[in-house]
């Protein structure tokens, strides 16, 4: 593995005194993978076209540096690094000396010696480790680290490794490569090349600026000046907003950080943020609100807006369900509506019957529920084929639609060739008018019905009745009645409307 192919599987590695072959390698290969099981934290080795796989350019050069230099043994000198290479390069490197376990009865495996500690690695790690063991990183990292290392000189091959970086330093991921070097001062040596390869404040930027929701992050500050908001003594400061912010308000990013938020979010008084904000800083508990604002097209838009502590300020995570809430109405309408007439269904109407007996109930204002039936319908289909039926519902749908038309009517398909109307604010005597209307138009559109033993055209009965609150104690009661008078309108001739009396009882 690694640049050079091992043609010699069972090598003797000087200083070791014993063969390295497939089974040393797989138990080096299984102990660093025992060791990120242990630490629960990420890493990758890379054995094999390590250019290919490293981030920085310097690897490659490290690393070609090394196999022109390289002895029989797979190690090559340090004095193969100078030449410029070693002061360009010195503040990501780091040399390691092998040493003995301090106590091999305890089964640890080989420390190394930090002979020099590159300072931009320093920076990063807030320490110098010059002069200091591998062991003081801490048991799991030493191990994993160590393992590396120590394979590395058995084999005389370079190593690759990305891996996580401890808690709380800026960097979250390392890239390393580890050089054997040829022994020398009676010691054996790896060069180690680290930089960081992700620091924590990009990835955060990059998850910031990734995400799918608008993300706007506020300070409280006081706003002394002269006409800003002074409520509780304080404005909001725009510490930072990702682009699909900008993208949502249609604004420039970059005209956002370090001012005050309601001077350059024009949409941020609308949103009515202000106190749920102040209410999250003092409670540090998180609060969720909806907003609809007014696009500039006229189109509403559905905001879901989080609001979330931090230090100083809050952070706003702003969803656009506009399209969320469009869909859910749409299947809304699609659930309450009849497929083939596109009038309101069986179960949106008996769910609004229910609530206008209740409304007519409690306000006094009347009501009228109308039900009607085509006349032989089961003979038209027979006569003419369902697909001809479905169009004479479809023509039947129609005529409601142009005689029922305030917002509060509702007409629906009660099922098969049934249809009902409610109609709220209105008397028997407007429900009357507004059937014998729709009597008139369906004669008038006279849709062919040869089969029928009223007329040689499609005709319907009607039965309507008014709610009355000594009489009806609920919904079922008012359908009954109605459904009673177009029972009689269908015993007495068919193609009329009956009514229900004062006393009860349906006629014409």
């Amino acid at each position: 593995m690694g640049f050079v192919k091992n043609d010699c599987p069972n090598r003797v590695v000087p200083g070791c005194g014993a063969p390295v072959g497939a089974l040393e390698r797989t138990q080096a290969q299984a102990m660093v993978e025992g060791v990120e099981t242990g630490t629960g934290r990420w890493h990758q080795v890379v054995r094999e076209h390590i250019e290919a796989r490293a981030g920085s350019p310097d690897i490659a050069v490290l690393c070609d540096r090394w196999r022109q230099s390289r002895d029989a043994q797979g190690r090559a000198p340090l004095a193969a690094f100078a030449d410029g290479l070693w002061h360009r390069l010195h503040g990501r490197l780091m040399l390691l000396r092998r040493e003995p376990a301090s106590d091999p009865a305890d089964g640890a495996g080989d420390d190394f010696v930090y002979g020099h500690y590159g300072s931009e690695i320093c920076r990063h790690t807030g320490i110098d480790r010059t002069g200091t063991r591998l062991s003081e990183l801490g048991p799991q990292r030493a191990a994993l680290l160590g393992a590396l290392q120590t394979e590395a000189l058995q084999r005389g091959q370079p190593i690759y490794a990305v891996h996580v970086a401890e808690p709380g330093q800026p960097v979250f991921t390392w890239e390393r490569l580890i050089l054997p070097l040829a022994p020398s001062d009676g010691g054996e040596w790896v060069l180690v090349y680290c930089r960081p390869l992700q620091m924590r404040h990009e990835l955060y930027a990059d998850v910031v600026d990734a995400s799918g929701d608008a993300l706007l992050a506020l300070r409280r500050v006081d706003t002394p000046d002269a006409g800003e908001p002074q409520d509780e003594g304080g404005g909001w400061l725009v510490l930072m907003a990702n682009p699909r912010l900008a993208e949502l308000f249609e604004i420039d990013r970059d005209s956002l950080a370090g001012r005050l938020v309601h001077r350059v979010l024009p949409d941020w008084r609308l949103l009515h943020a202000e106190e749920e904000c102040l209410q999250v800083m003092r409670s540090g508990r998180v609060c969720r609100i909806t907003r609809v604002l007014m696009a500039v097209d006229g189109r509403l838009r559905y905001l879901q807006v989080q609001i979330a502590p931090m230090s100083g300020g809050v952070l706003l995570s702003l969803s656009d369900e506009t399209d969320l809430h469009e869909d859910r109405n749409r299947l809304r309408h699609l659930a309450a509506t009849d497929a083939l007439t596109t009038l309101a269904n069986r179960r949106l109407f008996d769910e609004q019957l229910r609530d206008q007996v209740e409304q007519a109930r409690a306000s006094g204002q009347p009501l009228v529920l109308v039900m009607a039936d085509i006349d032989a319908f089961k003979a038209y289909n027979d006569r003419y084929g369902h697909s001809a039926g479905d169009d004479c519902l479809r023509q039947f749908a129609l005529l409601f639609k142009a005689v029922f038309t305030r917002q509060s009517d509702l007409a629906a398909r009660y099922g098969g060739e049934e249809f009902a109307v409610l109609l709220p604010g209105t008397g028997l005597e407007g429900a009357t008018a507004l059937v014998e209307r729709l009597i008139e138009l369906l004669h008038q559109r006279r849709l062919p019905h040869a089969a029928s033993p009223v007329a040689g055209h499609v005709t319907a009965s009607f039965g309507a009745a008014a709610f009355d609150p000594a009489r009806d104690h609920d919904e079922l009661s008012l359908l009954r009645r109605a459904d009673s008078a177009l029972y009689q309108a269908k015993q007495t001739g068919r193609d009329r409307l009956c009514v229900v009396s004062t006393d009860g009882t349906p006629t014409r």
